[in-house]
């Protein structure tokens, strides 16, 4: 009689647990609505080259949305200085304002970004100290995990600096599997001698991702081997020469804080050891609406640039690797079929049945498909 007894106790108490745990009960936190139409400000009061401001708003983003980025037109922007001095930026289209030339910076004043936006609103940047950027001591390289880490050297012999922000520009040669002289025309069904070469191409790419250093810890102001790029093995980057020009950014502490709080929201949300994203705060406010959220920091200083290439016969025998680039004969009766459908012609010659033309797939014969054939004017 007690074991019965326990056995429907054990039961109920098992089958209160499963309707408890399925029993859930849906929780809607408070959130605000959806906040967009934030001014964003990207640039920096540059001392060593012409200064540009990118200036947009910020939009709600849905799954599929293909529209163009909201940028800010029509506005007046002016550089600033602490003595009364007053530099006005050029509209040259899509949101972007520049000055004609490098312009004439005083290092004991500080500077600050001012916009009148069309609807005469007004967003005045903190004013801020002019920071000049130390040499660039070595832009290097060196094997890691079979690719290629980009680095970069740097000090201050004042110790003054302690606080860097880098960007870059790669731009690399690479060629086709085959160099072709023959070009199909659907017009007309035909395959003619080719008035361009498709052979050697060049491809660009700009840095994404925040680049920070600092040495303000250590008892020189010395940056040693900072990361700047990784190239994976047997990347195209490195099949023939590689260039990176390198642009460094002195930063005050506010500037650095501002970057490494961007970076923690954009680059190292992931898992619960990441920073948590906040709220950065820049240094640009809305002076006709003290309550409006602008996005930016702007700081001031004179920037250097340094150009740094690879050459492929610098790198391990292996690294070149071809994809699936065969080759196919083509007869004259066919070439529509082929060179209709994925081929392009290589070569000619002929056989008791006529021309016949030595192909490949034509992403494998024309490097335009994934470049330019224009030689950069910097290129070696």
């Amino acid at each position: 009689m007690i074991k019965k007894y326990l056995s429907r106790k054990i039961i109920l108490f098992g089958f209160c647990v499963l309707v408890l745990a399925n029993c859930k009960i849906p929780y809607d936190p408070p959130v605000k609505s959806n906040q967009t139409n934030f001014l964003v400000v990207e640039g920096f009061i540059d001392g060593g080259a012409p200064t540009v401001m990118k200036i947009s708003r910020t939009r709600i983003v849905s799954a599929g949305d293909t529209a163009k980025k909201n940028n800010e037109l029509f506005a007046s922007v002016f550089v600033e200085d602490d003595q009364g001095n007053s530099f006005r930026l050029q509209e040259t289209g899509n949101g972007i304002y520049t000055s004609v030339n490098t312009l004439n910076l005083i290092p004991a004043n500080k500077y600050h970004l001012r916009i009148v936006t069309a609807n005469s609103k007004e967003y005045v940047s903190d004013a801020v100290p002019f920071k000049p950027s130390p040499e660039i001591d070595k832009i290097g390289w060196k094997l890691k995990d079979g690719g290629v880490q980009v680095f970069i050297n740097t000090h201050d012999q004042n110790d003054a600096t302690k606080y860097y922000r880098w960007e870059y520009k790669e731009t690399w040669e690479f060629h086709s599997s085959y160099n072709s002289g023959l070009i199909y025309v659907p017009a007309n069904n035909t395959v003619v001698t080719r008035t361009e070469q498709v052979f050697q191409c060049w491809r660009s790419n700009y840095s994404s991702s925040i680049l920070l250093g600092s040495s303000a810890k250590l008892s020189h102001d010395v940056i040693e081997q900072a990361p700047l790029v990784y190239i994976e093995e047997h990347s195209q980057k490195l099949s023939v020469l590689y260039s990176i020009l390198v642009k460094q950014y002195a930063l005050d502490i506010n500037a650095y804080n501002y970057w490494e709080a961007m970076r923690n929201n954009t680059e190292k949300v992931g898992s619960i050891f990441d920073p948590q994203p906040n709220q950065t705060v820049g240094n640009i406010h809305c002076t006709t609406d003290a309550s409006e959220i602008v996005v930016g920091y702007i700081g001031a200083g004179g920037t250097l640039e340094k150009r740094f290439y690879i050459k492929n016969s610098e790198l391990p025998a292996n690294w070149n690797s071809y994809g699936m680039c065969e080759t196919k004969d083509v007869t004259q009766d066919s070439i529509a079929i082929y060179f209709n459908g994925g081929y392009a012609p290589i070569s000619q010659s002929m056989d008791p049945s006529g021309i016949v033309y030595n192909s490949s797939y034509v992403e494998c014969v024309d490097c335009t498909l994934q470049g330019t054939n224009i030689k950069p004017d910097f290129w070696p």
